[in-house]
């Protein structure tokens, strides 16, 4: 019966968001030759958040190329609109100025897949029978490393395809499916934030960043709370012995969960001192990444942010088998090939190469090796690679290619 009225309600959402779609393009003509629609660049993560490529794109568009008519989606209730000023321009998500955008935009640029529209998944499908104008571009969300199926071309069309990393490009524009030129290795617009050099100031703090498992979105508590996943977690949280290592060396653990967890919050604690959960609504993920000494994570794209700042990295990988089974399987990236630190299966491990980590204090050189080889840019300048290839497509455009 649940899942009934789960399939239901998403009918009954599907077909209003094609209505308003509908009545937007009709509509749209009275509206193109207005100021605020002309020549628009729509910019967006998921249309609820701000903390990703699209916001660091949309302020260097603003700082950098003030003549173009740049906007940014953003539900009305997200806790990121604290990140923007009177002065910024705002889309309100699902609104019918966002529908009107959708139609009359030049420029779609997001960093999650058909994030600029009103369901991502819904739209995603739509435009392989209705094609949706101008030029689609995905900035990523992170740096892909798993075979994810529907990221191929066959799946989702777009202009351009960008990519963080060198061995990222390659391997998506030979599997991925898409024409050449369309996938591209420009780098994160969010990396010109990150510091430079591999000295950094100490802050005392171990972040904690496991990614989700999309096999317990939606399930009950009790459900949730049998599974590996969280079992895993738990242990972690409250071990004896990580509790005396942080006591040891003056540090704290911060739990960052993902924010799917966010209904099932309430079943994590932890009986250990210098242990802090920190609810995804409250937290700045860059800011994190930048101030913490040591990552511990377990599949989560986020340890490629960390790596790039030359800062040491630990995969707690209790569930490989069923991960792989049952999320992603394995791509061109090898954790203990390519990875940027120690691959731990249990709790025991992982404080053991925490207080190597804490005693060091650095980053392996094996691994600042890898990090190198890996990532060939380490500047400034990924906005405006970025920036350049978006605009180029336009150009190409008026030239008469797609």
């Amino acid at each position: 019966m649940y899942k009934k009225l789960i399939h239901l309600w998403d009918k009954l959402r599907f077909s209003w968001y094609f209505l308003n779609y509908l009545v937007a393009t009709v509509v749209s003509p009275l509206f193109r030759n207005r100021a605020e629609y002309q020549d628009l660049w729509l910019i967006s993560e998921r249309g609820t958040d701000a903390q990703d490529n699209g916001l660091h794109f949309y302020r260097y568009l603003r700082r950098e190329h003030p003549e173009i008519n740049a906007c940014y989606l953003l539900s009305s209730n997200s806790p990121d609109k604290r990140f923007f000023s009177q002065d910024d321009r705002l889309i309100r998500y699902r609104s019918f100025a966002h529908y009107l955008s959708l139609v009359l935009a030049e420029y779609k640029i997001s960093s999650h897949i058909m994030g600029f529209a009103p369901d991502m998944w819904f739209f995603t499908k739509l435009d392989h029978v209705w094609k949706m104008s101008g030029k689609l571009i995905f900035l990523q969300h992170g740096i892909i490393k798993d075979d994810i199926p529907w990221c191929y071309a066959d799946n989702v069309r777009l202009d351009l395809f960008v990519c963080g990393a060198k061995p990222e490009a390659d391997a998506v524009a030979a599997e991925f499916g898409y024409p050449p030129g369309v996938v591209r290795y420009l780098g994160l617009c969010r990396y010109d934030r990150l510091p430079a050099g591999k000295i950094h100031s100490k802050s005392g703090m171990v972040l904690f960043m496991p990614t989700w498992r999309a096999r317990l979105k939606d399930v009950s508590v009790q459900k949730f709370e049998s599974s590996v996943y969280y079992k895993g977690i738990m242990e972690l949280l409250n071990d004896e012995t990580l509790g005396k290592l942080l006591e040891e060396y003056g540090c704290r653990l911060l739990f960052a969960p993902h924010s799917e967890v966010l209904p099932y919050l309430d079943s994590f604690h932890s009986s250990i001192p210098h242990v802090y959960f920190l609810e995804p609504k409250e937290r700045n993920v860059q800011q994190l990444l930048i101030d913490a000494d040591v990552l511990v994570t377990d599949y989560s794209s986020v340890f490629f942010d960390f790596a790039y700042q030359y800062k040491p990295v630990i995969y707690y990988q209790y569930d490989e088998e069923e991960y792989r089974l049952e999320q992603y399987s394995q791509g061109y990236f090898s954790y203990q090939a390519d990875g940027f630190g120690p691959v731990v299966s249990d709790v025991p491990e992982l404080v053991r190469q925490l207080e190597r980590l804490l005693h060091s204090g650095d980053i392996e050189e094996r691994y600042a090796r890898r990090v190198e080889k890996f990532f060939h840019y380490f500047d400034n300048e990924n906005c405006r690679r970025n920036y350049e290839a978006i605009a180029a497509l336009g150009q190409e455009s008026k030239g008469g290619r797609r």
